[in-house]
């Protein structure tokens, strides 16, 4: 998929990522002008408004598809990037050249090859460890949360917790519901 141009419909749906006044209400007059257009078959509205919504969701899945190709891309080059300074290196140090001195980049150096180690634990028997000490006692929320809606756990937790109500409010939105066959011809609909 490529990405197409834009409608002007879909660019004032991408300008309200500013997230202003101003750009809302030039998106609601824009819709409001399609909704009062008398000439446009009520059907054929749905359509214009809904297609936006659809190629700006195409458009995302297609960045993230891109993304995804970007992100292998970048493993791949960060791999041969570390692979290419190790050749290089190991070229050197043949040739036993420690620095290479340039003249647009100041010098190469070799780093020479170093060995770390890294400790990875991992409990033969917790039990004992627990037994020993081992351990740290975390409140299980979820758990508190189920006992405070049901009646007959609530005076368990009553007393241990504050409960606090966030009023979260949603704007009104829409849905896009897709058909599940494609009209071609949507000249040949009839006004219900």
């Amino acid at each position: 998929m490529q990405l197409t141009q834009s409608t002007p419909l879909e660019q004032s749906i991408t300008g309200l990522h500013t997230d202003n006044n101003e750009t809302k209400e030039w998106f609601y007059g824009s819709i409001v002008t399609i909704l009062q257009n008398e000439a446009m078959p009520y059907f054929t509205k749905a359509d214009k408004i809904a297609n936006a919504f659809m190629n700006i969701d195409s458009k995302i899945q297609y960045i993230k598809e891109q993304t995804k190709l970007l992100q292998q891309v970048k493993k791949q080059l960060e791999l041969s990037r570390t692979n290419a300074k190790e050749q290089v290196a190991k070229a050197l140090t043949s040739f036993d050249v420690s620095k290479l001195e340039g003249v647009s980049i100041s010098s190469i150096t070799v780093n020479p090859a170093s060995t770390t180690s890294k400790t990875y634990v991992e409990p033969i028997n917790k039990d004992a460890l627990i037994r020993a000490g081992y351990f740290t006692v975390v409140v299980d929320m979820e758990a508190v949360e189920k006992a405070l809606y049901s009646a007959d756990q609530r005076h368990e937790v009553e007393d241990y917790v504050d409960t606090q109500i966030e009023i979260i409010q949603k704007k009104s939105s829409i849905r896009i519901n897709k058909r599940k066959v494609v009209i071609s011809d949507s000249t040949n609909i009839e006004a219900a």
